[in-house]
């Protein structure tokens, strides 16, 4: 049965090498495809309704007897589509449908997903021979066998369910002849493993203004909250722009509310970071933020006066090193004492950076400061990386002439020497979505939900985040090897 099934993949994928669009991959690779997994023509529904669109199949074997759910999504892309581009929308598809799976194809490769409670990942992604060489695999996950065994252990639980309410409904309507059914089953809680390593505070800074900083530490943090990391943000700009791309007024939501903000948690000994963190979710992405306050900009000689205030966010910050796995501060671009707090309270710095003459120039004090609050702290400071915002990948010649400055920057000095930059794939593209998503109140992944955007804004969106992830994986690694 595994070789037949073999072959006829090889059949199938012989034929999409005329495909041209997606009603041929549809017809020629996807239908085949069904019928291999075991599927018939019953089973599967097309240009079926979901939600606001119309997904390009809706799979559900008849024999399951499941009224209320789907086993499996289909759409389907013309050869030659990034398949990255789509996720968003195959996303939406799973959850409109409740849908368990969701396969994503050009016809040429496959990505699988999953559908966990509303939160989609990518299970595996194949291309045409690694689907002929591990088909066992592959029609194991999706096959009609699998459906029907695993939706049946989804109405197993919702007869449960339904027992328990018509208990409770016997119970309340004094009806014995409704057998109330003591089963109590509640579900497990869902929580993330608890991380016993300590947090990494990390300064997001550069004194040049207009590099991308505070959009790039919302959408970094929101990555890692992605990745299951547990996130705290502190706003020390006067700006407030990380407040206000977090959806929260400094004046209607905070002061005009009776809250407290920065300015409190830097001048009042009694207040903590639980008395002004704010948190905020969208989606899968939750993440805390200690808002800030335009009142700031005029605290430069309180703050002076204050006793030991270049240590008061270290020792605030100290007890909830336990608890978040990473802590960024988004000051003002200056070299004011709000940065001095934020560089004695870090324990490495990310510098954001656009690829043009003036901020790449611009990177020698920023060094030179990092080194001078280095040369007077305890414990080392560390320069984590260079992170590229704002990148336009048409300008292929100005790729290589700032790289070349960058370079030269860094060799100029031993202790610049060790910075790394980030590799390409981690620089954000300039996209009007990045920009303007701080306008919304929302960080970039939380777009896919945003009925008033396009699908082509949708899709930009989804590529930058993109970079954002890579980002992140390479701000993981770099944080690891600074805590050895």
């Amino acid at each position: 049965m595994m070789v037949s099934a073999k072959k006829q993949l090889q059949t199938i994928f012989l034929a999409s090498t005329n495909c041209s669009n997606e009603t041929s991959v549809e017809e020629n690779v996807v239908k085949p495809l069904l019928k291999i997994l075991g599927y018939v023509p019953q089973d599967w529904d097309a240009q079926a309704r979901s939600g606001y669109g119309r997904v390009d199949f809706l799979v559900k074997a008849r024999r399951q007897r499941s009224p209320t759910r789907h086993f499996l999504v289909i759409e389907v892309k013309r050869p030659g589509h990034h398949l990255s581009k789509s996720q968003w929308q195959l996303n939406r598809y799973l959850r409109d449908s409740g849908s368990l799976f969701g396969l994503l194809t050009n016809g040429f490769q496959f990505h699988i997903f999953y559908n966990f409670f509303g939160k989609v990942e990518l299970v595996h992604g194949f291309d045409q021979p690694q689907i002929i060489e591990d088909h066992t695999r592959f029609t194991q996950l999706l096959c009609q066998k699998t459906c029907i065994r695993v939706m049946g252990l989804f109405n197993e639980q919702q007869y449960k369910v339904h027992q328990v309410i018509l208990g409770a409904i016997a119970q309340k309507l004094d009806k014995p002849e409704i057998r109330k059914i003591p089963y109590r089953n509640k579900p497990e809680e869902i929580s993330k493993l608890e991380q016993s390593q300590k947090s990494m505070i990390i300064t997001v800074f550069n004194n040049k203004g207009g590099v991308g900083k505070t959009t790039l530490t919302i959408n970094l943090a929101s990555a890692l909250a992605k990745m299951g990391k547990k996130i705290l943000l502190i706003d020390i700009d006067s700006q407030a722009n990380l407040t206000t791309g977090l959806g929260t007024d400094p004046l209607f939501d905070i002061e005009r509310q009776g809250k407290k903000d920065i300015t409190h948690l830097l001048t009042e000994a009694k207040t903590s970071i639980d008395d002004v963190k704010i948190r905020k979710s969208w989606g899968d992405i939750t993440l805390d933020f200690v808002p800030s306050h335009i009142r700031l900009s005029d605290m430069e000689a309180q703050l002076i006066q204050t006793v030991d205030v270049d240590r008061v966010l270290v020792k605030k910050l100290r007890k909830y090193k336990e608890v978040y796995d990473f802590i960024f501060i988004d000051p003002p671009p200056s070299f004011g004492k709000v940065n001095t707090i934020s560089l004695m309270a870090s324990a490495g710095i990310l510098v954001p950076l656009q690829l043009s003459p003036y901020p790449i120039r611009a990177l020698e004090y920023v060094m030179n400061r990092a080194f001078a609050i280095d040369d007077i702290r305890e414990d080392p400071l560390h320069i984590l990386g260079i992170a590229v915002s704002m990148y336009d990948r048409a300008s292929k010649k100005l790729l290589v002439e700032m790289k070349e400055e960058i370079n030269s920057v860094l060799g100029e000095d031993k202790r610049r020497q060790n910075v790394p930059l980030f590799p390409e794939n981690t620089w954000i593209p300039r996209r009007n979505i990045v920009s303007t998503s701080p306008n919304k109140g929302y960080p970039l992944p939380a777009a896919e939900f945003d009925d008033e955007l396009s699908t082509q804004e949708r899709e930009a969106a989804l590529d930058a985040f993109t970079c954002y992830q890579a980002l992140a994986e390479h701000l993981v690694q770099a944080a690891e090897k600074v805590k050895g």
